[in-house]
């Protein structure tokens, strides 16, 4: 194995599905949230390996809206991790050799995953996370691999929601250079659009949020008391910097779509 290559997180990915020792049990907390796993459905939700635990509540509002829109959908009780934290050294070091290496053990991880969510009887995987979404479109580009955002746009309907909110797509920096394949952004815009009376202040990624300027850039240009987000990592720089005594609400995109369909009473 390269010797950029952490040999300890790759046998823990294969033997337990995790990148780090200390996430919690997977089926303990999707009880405890009354999420669907390991059920026939047409469409697998892949999470990311460390959401369930860092965005619990926008899982649950994502499992909401499907099923309220009545999509076929389950999440796999285990989960394997797509290797996307091996990369950064070999990405910080710009070696190449390494970065095959690590697309190849991606690879491996993914294919578990696929086929269990084929042996449920899905015919397509929806990504919830960010930097799954490339490396997983890179690794079986012949498979009907989606961004979550589009199954969103397929069961919302046209909702109603007169009110002005800031949206940052954020850069993907990152994700290109796990993978060349592009963020689907337009997804998210289908959304918006089932929401004709939504007013939108689209700030702009001329940098990384999680640079200085980066952040400052998306920090100074919020003008509403509402900014959402559809990567987790942009979501918690906003909601980790953006002064409180803005009073701005940091949510996701499915916390927002829940939002609306219960006429702003979910948390």
């Amino acid at each position: 194995m390269h010797r950029l290559i952490d040999e300890k997180m790759v046998e823990l990915i294969r033997t337990t599905g995790k990148t780090f020792a200390d996430l919690p049990d997977r089926i303990e907390i999707m009880d405890s949230l009354h999420l669907p796993y390991d059920r026939p459905a047409d469409n697998a939700v892949i999470m990311g390996c460390q959401n369930l635990k860092l965005v619990p509540s926008t899982l649950q509002a994502l499992s909401r809206i499907l099923q309220r829109g009545g999509m076929s959908y389950t999440f796999l009780g285990q989960e394997y991790c797509c290797g996307n934290y091996l990369y950064r050294p070999a990405m910080k070091a710009k070696d190449e050799e390494a970065m095959t290496e690590c697309r190849s053990l991606s690879k491996e991880f993914i294919s578990r995953n696929i086929a269990a969510a084929k042996k449920l009887g899905a015919r397509r995987i929806i990504i919830f996370c960010t930097p799954c979404y490339p490396v997983y479109k890179y690794a079986f580009p012949e498979e009907n691999i989606v961004f979550y955002s589009r199954a969103l746009s397929e069961v919302i309907g046209n909702s109603s929601w007169p009110h002005e909110i800031d949206y940052y797509a954020g850069c993907y920096k990152l994700h290109r250079n796990l993978a060349r394949v592009p963020m689907d952004l337009k997804s998210t815009n289908d959304v918006f659009e089932k929401i004709p009376d939504l007013s939108i202040n689209r700030i702009s990624a001329p940098s990384c949020c999680y640079s200085s300027p980066g952040l400052a850039h998306m920090i100074d240009h919020v003008k509403t008391d509402c900014m959402v987000h559809i990567c987790t990592g942009c979501y918690f720089q906003a909601a980790n910097n953006i002064p409180q005594e803005r009073h701005v609400k940091i949510m996701m995109l499915p916390d927002f779509i829940d939002r609306i369909q219960t006429g702003g009473t979910s948390s």
